[in-house]
Order: C-alpha cells, then structure tokens, then sequence
C-alpha cells in the first residue's frame, strides 16, 4: 500500500476524533498526577509534622533527663558510663564531658565495691526468660565517693536496656542522695532518744523520792523517839528501832548503789574488773546478808553441787546480779516460803538460778521485765523502783552472759544466769 493510499484511509473527521481522545486521556493523566502531587505533599507535610512532635518529644524528654534533681546514668551492660545528665555529675563532683566512659565502679565506695562487682556481674548474665522485667533493682542502697569528697548513701534503681533478642545490653541508672534522709532519720532518733531521755528522768525522780520517803521517815521517826524517850524505852524497844533504822539505812543505801550503777551503765562507762574468786563462798556470803533482809519468816537456801571451784568474775557485778534477784524474791515471796539459790557449772560456764515460791509475773510483763522502772502489773504495794532487773541485764551482758525468766502466777518464778568462765 502507498502513502496515498494510507491518508487516504484516515479522514479528517477521524483524525480529530483521535485527536481529542488523546488530550482527554492526558488531561486524565494530569488531573491524576495534579492529585498525586497534592498527597505526597499532604503526607511529606504530616512527615514534618510527625518530625517535628516527635523532635519536640525528644527535646522535652532531654530537658527532663538533663534537668532532673536525681542523678540519671546510662551504661552499656559492662558498666561503663556512656551518658549521664547534669544531676550524675554534680553527685560524683565531676564533669559532665569527663564522666562519659568512665567505669561506675570508680564511683563506688570501698566500703560497698564488692557488693557492687558481685552485682554488676550478675546483672551482665541476666536475660528476660531469667529476670521477666526490666526493673532489675529498686531501693538499693550503696554509698557514692564521689571525686575528691567523702562518700554520701545512695539510692540506686536500675532498669534494663534490652535488644531484640531480650538481651541486656545496656543499664540505665537512677540515683538518689539520701544524706538528708540520713540525717533526718538520725535527727528523729535522736528527739526520741532525747524525749525517752526526759521520761526516764522524771519517772526515776518520781520514782527515787517516792521511795526515799519511806526509809527516812522510818529513821527519822526512830530518831525522835530514842532521843525524847531514851530513859522510858524497854531495851528489846529499843533494840526494834535500831532494827528498823538499820533496815532503811539498808534500802536507802541499796536504791544509792542501784542509781549509781545504772547511771554508769546506762552512759556505757560499767566496766568489767574480773578477779579470781571462790564462787561457793562468794554465795554463801550474798545469801548471809540477804538473809538478814528477809528477817525470820522466809528462808534463803545455797545449794552447789561442786565445791572448791574458783572462777575468774566481777565481785561488784557478780554481786549486783545475785544481790537484785535475791532481793526481788524476798518482796515478792509468800510468808515462810523457801528461796533458793543453786550453783551449778555446766562445760566452760557457771550458773546461778534463784527460784521462790512468789506471786509470779504476768505474763504480758515478761517483754519489758528489764526496761528501767518498769513494774509487773501485779507488784501492788511492794517498795521497788524498778532499776534492779534493769541493772541484773546490763551486769549479765558486760559479763558476755544471758539470763533466762520463768514465772507463773501465784506459783512463783525462777531466774537463771549463766556467765562464760574466764570471763
């Protein structure tokens, strides 16, 4: 076929039919790309968007981490510093740019390093099928040194950093001064060291005076009549007043030597002066003198059951110990009734049990039986003031010994001291 006859096959009616349908189809076209324009720049305007919220995050977030009061670290899973913000810094007294790298470990005391490594170490080993959280450690406390200062107690919580594979690879640090804590921990203990203080001495200066009373009126009373009656008095009369006088000078004389003691106890200045004494004869002599106390209607008994034994112990305090439990068995005794004191010596000890046949103590008084003047419930009118038990305790432990209580109401009660040898 020729050319001729080729345009001679299209007419020109048929040329601007094609014609219009290929500018419809790229006015289609350019219609289809003006849109597809417009949605790129839709979405690259909300991808700004997006950068600039999640940017704006991102810097909210390091002002928080920069400007936060507690220390915030970050370390890779050996340790080893690779961020820290302000707060870290001005805790280990360094800066900034030189905390980076360094180990956490420089910053440990020496006191705490070896709790820390064994820690650390640890920590490196953990994964989440063995540890399910992040939180490794809350409220761990360890003390700080920080560079050219003293150390400081810290709060530590750590958290995980962890890779896909649930592996740890790095730890964040949080770290919290806790001096002041410490201090106003130690500040309300010493108010209530001060107030506890306070009652204390008023109960004893109750307590002393009260007791004091009693004996001096007796010697006063005593003195008056032998000095206006002399003359008229029966000899046995007589002898019954030096009798009573004797017998208060004897408690006035005990309560002075209890307030002393206890006074040196309680300002930790009791000091131990052991000598080498016969135990056997030691007790007879205590049970001699206290008999003469109890006067004719209670009986004190010594029992050993090994003699000739001599032992290295304070006399004083040996005394004050035997002396107070005795003391207490005859007040609270029940008229004619026995008290006995056995001495025993079981392997490298010696051991003294002081039992009566009292009114026993109450069960819910047996916690606070060696507080200073703390009194069973059931004491009624007995004269005490409460500072013997208290000093029996103080003697026992200076001695490195331990004193065991069974009582039981209206049977009585049974006290056992034991005190190392040698001691």
């Amino acid at each position: 076929m020729t050319q001729a006859q080729s345009e001679a096959d299209f007419s020109p009616n048929e040329c601007s039919i094609q014609l219009a349908e290929t500018v419809t189809e790229l006015s289609t076209t350019l219609e289809e790309l003006q849109v597809a324009v417009e949605e790129i720049q839709e979405r690259n305007q909300e991808l700004a968007a997006a950068h600039q919220a999640t940017e704006d995050e991102r810097l909210r977030y390091q002002e928080l981490f920069e400007f936060a009061p507690d220390g915030y670290l970050i370390t890779n899973a050996s340790g080893i510093i690779q961020d820290a913000n302000q707060a870290a810094a001005t805790l280990m007294n360094i800066d900034k740019q030189h905390l980076i790298g360094k180990p956490m470990a420089v910053f440990i005391a020496d006191t705490s390093k070896r709790t820390f490594r064994t820690q650390l170490n640890r920590l490196t080993h953990l994964s989440s099928p063995d540890f399910p959280t992040t939180l490794l450690y809350r409220d761990w406390e360890i003390f700080i040194k920080p560079r050219q200062s003293e150390p400081f107690p810290a709060d530590i919580s750590i958290s995980a950093i962890l890779n896909p594979q649930s592996q740890i690879i790095g730890l964040r640090w949080l770290i919290r001064d806790m001096t002041y804590r410490h201090q106003a921990e130690s500040l309300r203990q010493e108010l209530e060291a001060e107030k506890e203080f306070s009652e204390l001495k008023s109960r004893f200066i109750q307590t002393v005076s009260h007791e004091f009373r009693t004996p001096l009126n007796m010697i006063y009373v005593s003195a008056q009549l032998l000095a206006r009656s002399h003359d008229g008095l029966s000899e046995e009369t007589c002898n019954q007043l030096l009798q009573r006088t004797d017998k208060a000078v004897r408690r006035i004389t005990k309560i002075l030597d209890d307030v002393l003691v206890f006074s040196k106890a309680s300002a930790d200045k009791l000091e131990l002066s052991p000598t080498l004494i016969d135990i056997e004869q030691f007790c007879q002599n205590v049970v001699e003198d206290y008999q003469v106390i109890a006067g004719s209607r209670k009986r004190i008994q010594f029992n050993c059951q090994r003699r000739n034994r001599s032992v290295c112990l304070d006399e004083k305090l040996l005394y004050q110990i035997l002396g107070n439990l005795l003391s207490n068995a005859i007040n609270y005794s029940q008229p004619n009734s026995t008290i006995n004191l056995t001495l025993t010596h079981p392997d490298h000890n010696v051991c003294f049990q002081i039992q009566d046949q009292g009114i026993g103590i109450p069960r819910e008084d047996i916690p606070r039986l060696f507080d200073p003047f703390h009194r069973a419930r059931n004491v009624s009118n007995v004269p005490g003031t409460g500072l013997g038990l208290s000093i029996v305790k103080k003697a026992i432990e200076i001695h490195g010994g331990t004193i065991n209580v069974h009582s039981e109401i209206g049977i009585g009660t049974t006290f056992t001291v034991t005190l190392p040898l040698g001691s």
